[in-house]
């Protein structure tokens, strides 16, 4: 028989009187289904001999009498195509036929036009029906269990039968996530986190429809397998995902990151090809101007050296094997030793010295710097109680602060706590801040270095000039010291207009009441320059190397 098209009559009449003279003409069972919400919206007569009065209900509940969606419902899959999906339906006892397609409902909400266009004759047997709900368990635990597409195992499973079905073709394994996905959640909830998850599950079934080379691996982390001729292609479907990931409603921008691996050994397991693509994405995070990035065997050389440091560096800390090296600082009025800033170098008991670079940067991104640098203070405040013991007169130490601390620490419960426990006056410990960390919410900052400041503590900003400098912070930071960066001192002295800039920058620092460190003094022309620029105090190479407490004590007596 021919079946009714309903598609314009919704589009353009309104109410129920006109739909049930539409779909309640012929024999077929007809129910019309909201897309978002899973809703049955209408039921016509002979639906209602077949399933009761089931309007209002949720159509995976009145149905297939499950609590959640359907493992690869069709409601989610279906893109303005007329789709055909057979299933074993358990309210009947039968195979059926539906056939569904997209609709505009009279009211405006996007839905699902769904017919019962087969009906099996005879009851389904024991034997199938055990073979039937066997599959429907294999395919809950192949979906996810959110978004209703294939999560990561089954995931890892479609795409190396992709691969075995296409050996002569070249593919590359994607994977995707949402920056800042977190803070999303923190600010809007997990419901709006959840939305942002189903829209992206959405964009993928819309770009690769029934293909089943996409999935979702866990949180925001989706992945996908495509084949290429040409890296162009990659990055042009790539940005076609972005824009469609970023049309959406929401009040926030939704932006992603991919990383790429382009599969070479198609022996290698697909988990390791999508581990692979994950490395090259945590490359390019933290950096606005990139949003993909290929793997390259260097990431991977990188993150087994940053394993290593990491699985030793809690038995490091507790063995002693960080020490505190002092680099002398001189004031350059008469070459006299003032001062010393404390260090970090990593003596390994197997690999021996670690560089600095090897492991702060690391350090830094997961937090383990918050642990070493309160150890180099102790060592720091220990030092200067030695000396005083030992009849020395102290010279100040400067001990670095990490825009970690200022977030997540206490600074002035922690100094106070050091200096009693070590009995030394603050007026010792100079605290030295990175220029950079004054652009992270300076409100926040000053409020600290005040309360700092009014225990006595010095404050000096370190690679002053490497970068973020201006007049207007120079006039706001409450700070005693600017010490200037070595590349700053290096690129300006080079010319006459940067020896300008340097003296003009030393000269507006001490109109501040500011104190002037020069680091990286490496040669003869540095110190006559500084010197006739009026700068207090140096320290580099060309006076002392960073060297151990032992050779540093040498100097003092």
């Amino acid at each position: 028989m021919r079946f009714v098209d309903i598609k314009e009559q919704l589009n353009n009449e309104s109410g129920l009187r006109v739909i049930d003279s539409i779909l309640n003409v012929g024999f077929l069972a007809a129910i019309i289904i909201d897309k978002d919400t899973h809703e049955i919206l209408y039921q016509n007569k002979k639906s209602i001999e077949y399933f009761g009065n089931i309007a209002g209900k949720l159509c995976h509940e009145a149905l297939c009498t499950s609590e959640q969606p359907c493992s690869g419902c069709m409601l989610s899959a279906m893109t303005g195509n007329v789709a055909i999906y057979d299933c074993y339906m358990k309210t009947l006892n039968k195979r059926v036929r539906w056939m569904y397609s997209d609709i505009s409902w009279f009211d405006g909400r996007n839905a699902v036009y769904a017919k019962l266009v087969e009906l099996g004759e005879e009851d389904i047997t024991s034997d199938a029906k055990w073979k039937y709900l066997k599959d429907m368990d294999q395919d809950r635990r192949d979906t996810d269990s959110l978004t209703h597409i294939p999560n990561n195992n089954k995931f890892f499973k479609n795409a190396e039968e992709i691969i075995k079905k296409d050996p002569s073709s070249d593919f590359a394994v994607v994977l995707f996530d949402i920056d800042r996905f977190k803070t999303i959640n923190d600010i809007y909830g997990m419901t709006k986190g959840d939305e942002v998850l189903l829209h992206i599950a959405r964009v993928l079934k819309d770009s690769f429809g029934f293909e089943d080379n996409y999935g979702r691996m866990h949180s925001d982390l989706f992945a996908y397998i495509i084949p290429y001729q040409k890296k162009g292609e990659i990055i042009k479907q790539i940005e076609k995902l972005r824009k469609k990931i970023s049309r959406n409603d929401f009040d926030f921008d939704i932006n992603t990151s991919f990383g790429i691996y382009l599969v070479e050994d198609k022996q290698v397991p697909i988990n390791l090809m999508c581990d692979r693509a994950l490395m090259a994405v945590k490359t390019i995070k933290g950096d606005i101007l990139k949003f993909c990035a290929f793997f390259n065997e260097q990431y991977r050389a990188d993150m087994l050296k940053a394993n290593e440091i990491e699985k030793d560096m809690q038995a490091s800390l507790l063995n002693g094997d960080f020490k505190m090296y002092l680099q002398p600082k001189f004031r350059l009025s008469d070459d006299k030793m003032v001062g010393a800033e404390a260090l970090c170098r990593w003596v390994h008991p197997k690999k021996g010295i670690i560089p600095p670079m090897d492991f702060i940067p690391l350090f830094e991104k997961n937090g383990f710097i918050l642990k070493l640098d309160e150890y180099m203070w102790e060592e720091a405040c220990r030092t200067l109680r030695r000396w005083i013991d030992m009849g020395v007169e102290p010279i100040p130490l400067s001990v670095n602060i990490s825009r970690y601390h200022i977030k997540h620490n206490d600074l002035e419960a922690i100094f106070t706590r050091l200096i009693n426990r070590y009995n030394i006056s603050s007026s010792l410990l100079t605290l030295e801040l990175t220029e950079s960390l004054f652009l992270d919410n300076p409100e926040e900052l000053n409020r600290v270095m005040s309360g700092l400041q009014k225990m006595g503590f010095r404050l000096e900003v370190d690679d002053f000039g490497a970068g973020f400098s201006s007049l207007n912070m120079i006039r706001n930071i409450t700070v005693d010291t600017i010490k200037m960066d070595k590349d700053f001192l290096d690129n300006e002295i080079s010319s006459d207009k940067g020896k300008i800039v340097v003296n003009h920058t030393i000269d507006m620092a001490k109109d501040l009441n500011l104190q002037v460190v020069a680091e990286g003094v490496e040669t003869k022309e540095h110190v006559e320059f500084l010197k006739n620029s009026r700068c207090d105090v140096a320290q580099g190479y060309y006076f002392a190397k960073p060297m151990p407490l032992d050779e540093f004590d040498k100097l003092l007596q």
